[in-house]
């Protein structure tokens, strides 16, 4: 059907445009439909992966929320699916690459992927329905969005709801709420200045009512886009929409429009505050931001420029405007980004982190004053080449992406909602040859930057900065809003609101019957493959150096692993090691500075970045591990050797000695850090459990942990006291890991590529130090075992586990079903849908044993806890209907085979052989798995007893929360 003639008509669809597209080698084709508009983008070619999305223009008038709340409310039911949690359901067994949803300032969109064509049109089916006909119950409005929540009488009135815990939780992040009064600042009273997500001092203000409506007005065929993506037969994909949903509906629908408010005119000054906690130090953790409309997304070429102008002015270490601002101290890291697609205008955005509210003058100056300069004086010339290559080779790179029907989804879906031509938002190559030729040969750059950045006078200046009263000051207004309502209800009110909770509890106790279960279609697992086939790494030999090979499919790229090992290193340089690895691939040589290193970088490199990991053999009853700092370098064929050539003057020249640079690194990377652990930071959380539970574990915990956040805390607040000691700890580090004999190497790429990695490279492990590498036995001391880690977020994050398995041969494919339940069925409906957490998931590891229950954006500690420790009745009690343990077994199948990029095969394949997993291994807990039956959970009771009785826990996040169940735990960190 890819040769079908422009103006045909195919299920009340015609065909407006079809091209081939050989960047993408895919034929893409634009369709109408006929009677309501509704327009359909085909992305055709032999991809499996078979993507559909539905995509709707929804326009907040106000921050309840409400396309947020009805994003998640639409998959809790529908006319022909009357099943309580669709969502869940499906989530729970299938074999879906990718299943969400997700709402944007002005679009709400629903994809999903899948390598199984019968599943396709099974969701495809699911998805519409949902969609198109909800059934938009009162009691899922209370759940998802919000709802008055008291239990008893003698209970506190509280305001619950999944959506509610999930905005108190992004609230928390200071970052957002640069990004709102941005949009909020240049765009006042446009459809951009609204919370789309849902403020939640403005989420109670949303009726049932208004919710309902706004399902009306936007969710109708002809305000909605379609796309398929894959080796789908598109006319099967065309007939299935059109029999099944669109010819339901009579007449195109009236559409509203974006409001574009007033772009402001002259500069603006917001100031804000947010939240941390009590008594906490505020000085140097003011956030100062500056933001400029450009053009709208229509404009591809300068979209394009931009996207390159915010890397090369604010993101490159090469930048000579980051130098000048970060060297007049003016904060502690400044950086910034193009959204080009967030709003129908197009923002570019600067900031600082880690300022004072007093610098903004100074700031202003520093940045007008560098960036006129660099903008009279011309760009240097490397700098730009550097940025150019980087992006070419990200877009590159975008080509092999797992998801890449998701990803081209997304490119032309803002063109084709804004009218844009949505086939020249798919390709780039044409249009980075004019960019490159301009940026290169004329003073482009240059051009834009003075016109959009210098001489614009719609630009909004922010100061956010931190205060400590106001967690406490909003959790009285919300409280005293609370009071007010119950003090205006008759006793027969609060009787009825009391009655009203329990039975919403009630129903989301109650199972789903089966006949209703069945009406969702589902595979059989005698559909499935038993033996789905695995990558497995080849083993060689380079310099006399064990080298892993995945030959692989990589568009033209070389994905290299250097991995040091790591035992000969005592547990007093563990907390330094990762930010020894950033400043190492950031820091220069003795030959460059850094700057000189970070163009090279971009202009012969993807990227070189650092990680670590710890690998226990499978079937090791042991408590040893091998841990392992791992640097990642990544370029295009062409540069390969250039681009070890920069590994090596790292691995053989790294220089200390730019001790400036070093201790803007650190202050850089502690303010991040901080913001991350007081927005998130459930990883400390459950590093710290696990590091109870194993060798590996405590690794974890002092490399990437709590231990390693907190001395970094302490290093950033008296720098200047501890540089000597961190110093030579830098070189302590770099001298004990930087050896030849340490050394293991990976590469995954094109069997040409390999072989010129094979020969260019032995001069490579030339660069490392010579001499014997003998393993340390580091001493960890033991953590209290049960620890409130308090920040100022406003929810909380409840990690609990245990080392389940102490006997490797205990566990077996039957057990990663039981996982399945417990993560997409226990967990999501006792602590997600019954107590308003927005996530929930299990962490575990098969070669250690080691098994932990994390809860996400979660209102509650006890009864968090309480679900945790109820498991092992559970699951004694576990008694699946056959067609729900059949959904379990496939959901579980699903998660064993899944779909990766070439890169992340091929890494997947070396931390398998390191693990000693075979593909053999795989393929047998692939057949255990499909034959998992009731009594097979059930056996596995015994062990979470432990979970219960021997368990530890952690919770990381609201210090007020925290502190009210002191008795929880044994110990309280303030971070």
């Amino acid at each position: 059907m890819t040769d079908l003639p422009i103006g045909a008509a195919r299920s009340g669809f015609v065909l407006n445009r079809r091209e081939y597209l050989a960047e993408l080698d895919s034929t893409v084709l634009l369709f109408t439909h006929e009677r309501l508009g509704t327009p359909v983008l085909a992305i055709k070619n032999s991809d499996p992966n078979k993507t559909f999305c539905a995509a709707f223009q929804t326009l907040p008038e106000d921050s309840t929320g409400v396309a947020h709340i009805l994003e998640h409310s639409v998959l809790m039911g529908s006319k022909k699916y009357p099943v309580k949690d669709v969502f869940g359901e499906i989530h729970k067994g299938g074999l879906m690459t990718f299943l969400n949803a997700m709402t944007g300032s002005d679009i709400t969109f629903y994809p999903f992927a899948t390598r199984n064509l019968q599943e396709y049109f099974n969701i495809m089916d699911i998805y519409c329905d949902v969609v198109f006909h909800p059934l938009l119950l009162p009691t899922t409005f209370e759940q998802e969005g919000w709802h008055y929540h008291k239990e008893d009488p003698d209970q506190p009135l509280s305001f619950q709801g999944v959506v509610f815990n999930e905005m108190k939780g992004a609230f928390s992040d200071p970052i957002r709420a640069l990004f709102h009064h941005t949009f909020g600042g240049l765009m006042p009273g446009s459809t951009y200045a609204h919370e789309s997500g849902g403020d939640p001092r403005n989420i109670p203000d949303l009726t049932f009512e208004q919710f309902v409506d706004f399902h009306r007005r936007f969710y109708h065929p002809s305000n909605a886009m379609l796309f398929f993506y894959g080796d789908a037969d598109l006319e099967a994909e065309l007939a299935f929409v059109q029999d099944r949903f669109l010819a339901d509906f009579e007449a195109p629908a009236e559409k509203s429009r974006i409001n574009p408010g007033e772009i402001i005119t002259r500069p603006v000054l917001i100031e804000d505050t947010y939240g941390v906690q009590k008594g906490s130090e505020t000085a140097g953790k003011t956030f100062l931001a500056v933001g400029s409309t450009v053009g709208t997304v229509l404009d591809r070429e300068l979209n394009t420029a931009f996207q390159i102008i915010a890397q090369i002015l604010y993101n490159s270490d090469a930048s000579p405007l980051k130098k000048a601002i970060v060297e007049a101290g003016l904060g502690k890291d400044f950086g910034g980004l193009f959204l080009d697609h967030s709003s129908f205008t197009t923002v570019m955005m600067t900031y600082l982190i880690g300022s004072e509210a007093d610098r903004l003058d100074r700031f202003r100056e520093v940045y007008r004053q560098t960036l006129g300069r660099m903008a009279t004086e011309g760009l240097d010339h490397d700098l730009v080449l550097s940025e150019l290559n980087k992006f070419e080779f990200s877009v590159r790179e975008d080509m092999t992406k797992a998801q890449r029907g998701l990803d081209l989804i997304s490119k032309a879906l803002p063109a084709l909602m804004h009218g844009a031509d949505p086939f020249a938002s798919l390709c780039s190559e044409e249009l980075f040859k004019v960019i490159r030729d301009k940026a290169l040969g004329e003073r482009y750059f240059e051009q834009l930057i003075s016109a959009y950045l210098l001489d614009n006078p719609s630009t909004v200046e922010i100061i956010l900065a931190p205060d400590p009263d106001k967690q406490a000051r909003l959790a009285h207004e919300e409280q005293q809003r609370l009071t007010d309502y119950e003090n205006s209800l008759d006793p027969a009110e609060r009787e009825q609101l009391v009655n009203r909770t329990r039975e919403l509890i009630e129903l989301q106790n109650k199972p789903v019957d089966a006949e209703t279960l069945n009406l969702l279609p589902r595979l059989k697992v005698r559909d499935l493959d038993p033996r789905p086939p695995y990558h497995q790494v080849q083993v060689g030999d380079l310099a006399g150096r064990q080298l892993l090979v995945s030959e692989l499919p990589t568009n033209g790229i070389i994905y290299m692993d250097f991995g040091l090992d790591c035992a000969m290193l005592p547990a007093r340089l563990l907390p330094c090691l990762d930010l020894f690895g950033t400043i190492v691939t950031e820091i220069g040589t003795d030959t460059k500075d850094y700057m000189q290193f970070a163009r090279e970088l971009g202009m012969y490199t993807g990227g070189f970045s650092n990680s670590f990991n710890t690998y226990t053999r499978l079937g090791d009853t042991g408590e040893g591990c091998r841990p392992m700092a791992w640097f990642h370098l990544k370029a295009l064929s062409p540069f390969l050797e250039r681009a070890l050539s920069l590994a090596g003057e790292v691995f053989s020249g790294v220089s200390f000695g730019d001790r400036r640079r070093i201790k803007e690194i650190v202050l850089r990377e502690f303010a991040w850090a901080e913001h991350s652990v007081q927005s998130e930071g459930y990883s400390l959380a459950a590093s710290r459990v696990f590091a109870h539970l194993s060798q590996a574990g405590r690794y974890n915990e002092y490399v990437n942990g709590a231990t390693s956040y907190l001395r970094l805390k302490e290093l950033a607040g008296d720098y200047d006291r501890l540089e000597e000691d961190f110093l030579r700890d830098l070189a302590e580090i770099r001298d004990l890991l930087f050896r030849r004999e340490a050394l293991l190497l990976s590469v995954t790429g094109s069997e040409a590529d390999i072989g010129t990695f094979q020969q260019k490279g032995v001069a490579l492990t030339d660069s490392f130090a010579a001499g014997p590498v003998s393993a340390e036995s580091p001493e960890f001391p033991p953590f209290a075992p049960h620890q409130g880690l308090c920040t100022s977020a406003e929810v909380v994050y409840n990690v609990q586990g245990c080392r389940l398995f102490t006997d490797p041969s205990q566990y077996n494919g039957h057990f990663e079903v039981l996982k399945t339940w417990i993560s997409r069925d226990y967990l999501w409906n006792t602590v997600r849908q019954m107590g308003g957490a927005y996530g929930c998931f299990v962490q575990f590891n098969h070669l250690t044993g080691n098994f932990g229950l994390v809860s996400y954006r979660d209102p509650h500690i006890h009864r968090t806890y309480a679900a945790y420790d109820d498991l092992p009745r559970q699951i004694r009690e576990l008694d699946p209907a056959p067609e729900v343990l059949e959904q379990l077994i496939l959901g579980t199948y699903g998660s064993l085979d899944p779909l990766l990029a070439p890169a992340a095969k091929g890494a997947t394949g070396r931390n398998d052989f390191l693990s000693g997993i075979s593909v053999e291994f795989k393929q047998e807990r692939v057949e255990q798995a499909l034959a998992t039956t009731a009594a097979d959970l059930r056996r596995f009771a015994t062990l979470f007893d432990s979970l219960a009785r021997n368990g530890f826990r952690a919770t990381i996040g609201n210090a007020d929360k925290i502190r009210a169940a002191r008795e929880l735990f044994s110990e309280l960190v303030e971070l």
